[in-house]
């Protein structure tokens, strides 16, 4: 997912094994956007927790693959079995990657 202040976008709905949130904001940028998006809450700078309904919304918003909506769901049964997913099941753990403009 890449996510800027003019919103959230899953840029390859079909590659799931690389979740990631790609942002060029600074953390302080970063919060704010989450925040303002409904897309999550930021963990610490290396990581933020992604609402998982919320990214499953804009996922599907692009054409997927034939059996995306199984691969989500052993997405979302591996991220639980690595301890990424929240107690809750509502938040998955991402790594942030800094994009360099």
């Amino acid at each position: 997912m890449q996510l800027t202040t003019a919103g959230a976008v899953v840029q390859d709905p079909d590659d799931l094994a690389g979740l990631r949130l790609d942002t060029d904001l600074d953390a302080d940028g970063l919060r704010k956007a989450l925040v303002a998006t409904g897309t999550g809450e930021l963990s610490d700078g290396g990581t933020a927790y992604l609402d998982v309904a919320v990214l499953r919304s804009l996922a599907v918003l692009s054409p997927t693959a034939p059996g995306w909506s199984e691969r989500w769901k052993v997405m979302i049964d591996d991220a639980r079995d690595r301890g990424l997913l929240s107690a809750d099941g509502r938040s998955v753990r991402v790594p942030v990657s800094r994009e360099r403009r």
